[in-house]
């Protein structure tokens, strides 16, 4: 039926899009490795634009997880965690 068209096919902005490639790219460190990801990024990149992006961002993104991973964890309450999820310091 072409009158009945779902939500997932609209079209996502590009923000979304991007979100959800930078996303991804992050979940794929965490489960493969920084290694394993650049060869993906690189292969890819000359074909896509978004990973092509994504690759320009890939070195801070690694070293910023590997610098926040040396940091202690900091534990917050249920009302602070809602306060910086609202002000977006939270993904």
């Amino acid at each position: 039926m072409k009158g009945n068209k779902s939500k997932d096919d609209k079209p996502e902005s590009k923000e979304e899009v991007w979100d959800k490639a930078f996303m991804a790219m992050c979940k794929g460190l965490d489960k493969f490795g920084p290694r394993e990801i650049l060869n993906i990024l690189v292969e890819n990149a000359r074909h896509d634009e978004i990973v092509f992006h994504l690759l320009a961002r890939f070195p801070t993104v690694v070293v910023l997880g590997e610098f926040l991973h040396s940091l202690p964890i900091q534990k917050v309450d249920k009302r602070t965690l809602k306060r910086l999820e609202r002000k977006g310091w939270l993904i």
